[in-house]
């Protein structure tokens, strides 16, 4: 007989929204998982599974009862439970009566809080479909979802009413009622294909049953199979189709099992901006558009159905039914549109607000265009360049109170830049206001423009510092209007898009930002910051804190670059992170300790000359003349690869340190005091010597920050 059991739990509800689906499987998992564990059961592997119409989960090696343990039940402290003759108190004996024993099982135990009487009792393990039949319903209540409901007489809250109710250990149900369904083996399958009600065996045969009546339980099985058919019919009519990731990932939870068919659009619809059609199917019905060889758009679509009717083409003419009205609908607001003109819809702008207390788009425009001038004036941008950021930037939200843009948010600038070719503006302003809501989201191209880049960066600081000004500011998870996105848009633009002499600081500094508000806005972009060197370049932890301590309010692209020449550098050069933790870590530490026992010693070097970096000392030791040869010659190879931009220059200067550094500190003769030191113009001299040689260092990152611990 097997010591172990498989367990299955399926959920079954009405459709659930395809955007819940990962989460709710993979909650559900967690949740029974961190249950049993609770139970003292070990960790098992399994996985979860999800359709439309359903939430499973599959765990495997679970043992079908648990061990026999110890439990210690902690009582009074000895001081408490005996009196001064050595007797049990009353308070012993109430314990000892509490917990169902005599008081003569009373022993004494090592506590957390020190000796204590208690009692230690063998608890023999329950069996598993015993403890699973309390910890499942209660796993489950535990799930959550964005947005859940209740039905019947207030039945839930549940994302979707639950139907069917399915959980097997092995071969034997639990039992346990959940949203006032009782748990069995019955399961469903696919509502169109195979709708009748399907009974289970077993818990490993669950999946299998269900494949046989239509239902692909793994998502990333029918994600293949849409892959698959979307490759297929692509090669079979010499076309290709435009399928982001995102729209295949959400069509595989729209459906149970994947069926492929093309439907057409009548061809004159194709007049409109190819945008509008795109969106028009991607986003509104979840077709998927295609263009032949050359990229043009083609009056035929494709769509994954989660039905396999007798006639096919009754299916599809009903889809094809659907994108007409759509498409009636946008042809009807592009001409509306054209008529109205891009300089008609900027004059009502008043009408649409920005945010509370931020004003409205038409005060926003003025600020961005106001931003636009400035941030081209620091940028050395020329007057042509200039002219077109400013004109974009007068037109740039206009589109927002188009028709098309109501029906279709997404297309937000696109539909601008339309407009202003329509109006006859030049192809540079049209472009920039396309551009400037670039990048999207972390993985988006940048603007190609340089008034797109410059409106880009304008409209992004303007809606970041306004949102902060009124305190409307992202917290935890929660950032409604995508502040920290737009930060991360405005660090790459700064890095990348030909704006390298502007710094955050400088950034702050234009758009009119007090003292206060800029040090709140240090820290939000740092953080932004640390995730773009972390996670998008590969910088340790450490290494972007130790830089941006230290550069974050320089120039963006020169901090990226600086952040990955210390990558590199530390990565080929062995010995280096254990030379700036063990040995210049000392160096920071000596002067931190001068500075709280030695008053005064800095002022005193200052008024001597000491801190001035070309000065001459004269020093006794070798090792105090080696360290301050190996500092002349690294400040000069500093200031050289300071000047060229070569950073492994620089660094390598930083490191030469090493070798002279061990010696200065060597034990016994081999090195010198310097605390320590009895003579108080020596020791002044050496803390202006190690002075030195962290201010070179301190120049770079704040070095202290990182450890090969």
């Amino acid at each position: 007989m097997s010591t172990t059991g498989n367990l299955l739990v399926e959920i079954g509800t009405e459709e659930i929204p395809a955007r819940m689906l990962d989460r709710g499987a993979s909650d559900l998992q967690s949740l029974i998982q961190e249950a049993l564990v609770a139970q003292g059961l070990p960790p098992v592997e399994g996985r979860f599974f999800h359709s439309p119409r359903r939430l499973a989960v599959y765990l495997t090696g679970i043992p079908v009862r648990q061990e026999d343990r110890e439990e210690v039940v902690y009582g009074p402290g000895v001081k408490i439970a005996f009196d001064e003759n050595g007797e049990l108190t009353k308070a012993a004996i109430g314990f000892a009566k509490g917990q169902g024993v005599d008081p003569s099982q009373l022993m004494r135990l090592n506590g957390p809080k020190g000796e204590v009487v208690g009692i230690i009792t063998k608890v023999t393990g329950r069996q598993t479909v015993d403890v699973l039949k309390e910890i499942l319903p209660a796993a489950i209540e535990k799930l959550t979802f964005p947005k859940a409901m209740r039905w019947a007489s207030g039945t839930g809250p549940f994302a979707r009413p639950v139907h069917w109710l399915v959980a097997l250990f092995n071969n034997d149900v639990i039992p346990f009622t959940f949203c006032g369904i009782e748990s069995d083996r019955l399961t469903r399958g696919h509502r169109f294909l195979a709708p009748d009600v399907v009974a289970v065996p077993s818990a490993d045969q669950w999946e299998q049953i269900l494949a046989t009546h239509h239902v692909m339980v793994r998502p990333e099985q029918r994600r293949v199979a849409i892959d698959q058919a979307l490759a297929d019919a692509a090669k079979k009519l010499g076309c290709t189709f435009i399928a982001e990731e995102a729209l295949k990932s959400e069509v595989a939870n729209l459906v149970e099992e994947p069926h492929f068919v093309i439907g057409s659009f009548d061809p004159d619809f194709l007049k409109l901006p190819r945008e509008v059609l795109i969106s028009a199917m991607a986003s509104h019905q979840r077709y998927f558009a295609m263009e032949d060889q050359e990229g043009h758009l083609l009056p035929k679509f494709g769509v994954v159905s989660n039905n396999l009717a007798t006639d096919m083409n009754v299916v599809v003419q009903g889809y094809e039914r659907v994108l007409a009205a759509r498409l009636y609908d946008a042809r009807f607001f592009w001409d509306q549109d054209l008529k109205t003109g891009i300089e008609e819809m900027a004059k009502r702008l008043p009408q649409r607000l920005f945010l509370k207390g931020a004003g409205d788009m038409a005060e926003k425009t003025a600020r961005v265009t106001a931003l636009v001038k400035s941030l081209a004036e620091h940028a050395g941008l020329d007057e042509t360049i200039k002219a077109d950021a400013i004109r974009a930037a007068q037109l740039c939200k206009a589109d927002l109170m188009s028709h098309l843009v109501g029906e279709f948010p997404e297309l937000q600038g696109q539909m601008g830049m339309y407009f202003a070719r329509a109006a006859g503006e030049s192809e540079a302003v049209a472009l920039a206001i396309a551009e400037h809501y670039l990048p999207r989201f972390a993985q988006d191209s940048l603007p190609t423009s340089h008034p797109g880049a410059l409106l880009a960066l304008a409209d992004r600081i303007d809606s970041i510092v306004a949102c902060f000004r009124v305190g409307a500011i992202p917290t935890g998870s929660k950032d409604p209007l995508g502040l920290r996105r737009q930060a991360i848009g405005v660090l790459k633009l700064l890095a990348n898009q030909g704006y390298k002499r502007i710094t955050l600081k400088q950034l702050f500094d234009i758009a009119e930002v007090d003292a206060k508000l800029q040090s709140e806005l240090e820290g939000f972009f740092r953080d932004r910051f640390h995730g773009i060197l972390s996670q998008e370049h590969g910088v340790p932890a450490d290494f972007a804190n130790a830089l941006l301590d230290i550069q974050g309010q320089g120039r963006p692209a020169d901090v990226i670059t600086m952040a990955l020449a210390l990558r590199d550098f530390a990565q080929k050069t062995e010995g280096f992170t254990d030379f700036l933790d063990n040995v210049f870590k000392r160096v920071a530490n000596i002067l931190k300790q001068a500075d709280e026992k030695v008053a005064g010693w800095r002022q005193t070097a200052l008024e001597q000359g000491l801190l001035e970096a070309d000065l001459d000392q004269k020093f006794v030791t070798e090792v105090e003349k080696e360290l301050d040869a190996t500092r002349k010659q690294a400040l000069a190879a500093f200031n050289a690869a300071v000047e060229s931009g070569d950073y492994e220059a620089l660094l390598t200067a930083l490191y030469s340190f090493r070798d002279p550094l061990a010696r200065f500190f060597g034990s016994g003769r081999d090195g010198v005091p310097v605390l320590i030191e009895a003579d108080e113009q020596k020791r002044l001299m050496r803390l202006a010597l190690l002075h030195h040689v962290f201010v070179l260092f301190n120049w770079y990152a704040d070095f202290t920050k990182i450890s090969t611990r």
